[in-house]
């Protein structure tokens, strides 16, 4: 089968997935608070960037980009539409993580024959 097709059939097979469907409506709701969704998407690049300076050795960079990423997880982290949005996230994270590996070990096993 050709890459193309491939990867389109992958994806309407995770697409189709029940707890995928239920966290896409997660995140329509959460998107439809303005407010609530800025402050997540705050959040998650603060914890990127944090990640950023750790791993150049910006100790300090990674101190305040951190807290203020902590700071805005404990405003949010009550919020009924946020812990919603994360736990059905969860397992869509873990699904895309497992793909991504088994597609990276694949592709290596190839190239290594």
């Amino acid at each position: 089968m050709p890459y193309k097709a491939s990867k389109e059939k992958l994806i309407a097979q995770i697409l189709d997935l029940d707890y995928v469907k239920s966290f896409q409506k997660a995140e329509i709701a959460l998107q439809a608070e303005k407010g609530l969704f800025e402050q997540q998407k705050k959040m998650k690049e603060l914890q990127k960037e944090a990640v950023l300076y750790q791993k150049i050795g910006k100790k300090q960079a990674f101190r305040e980009t951190s807290s203020a990423a902590q700071n805005i997880h404990e405003a949010l982290k009550n919020e009924p539409l946020v812990e919603d949005y994360l736990l059905k996230m969860q397992p869509v994270d873990a699904l895309l993580q497992y793909v991504t590996g088994e597609i990276e070990r694949k592709v290596n096993e190839f190239l290594e024959r």
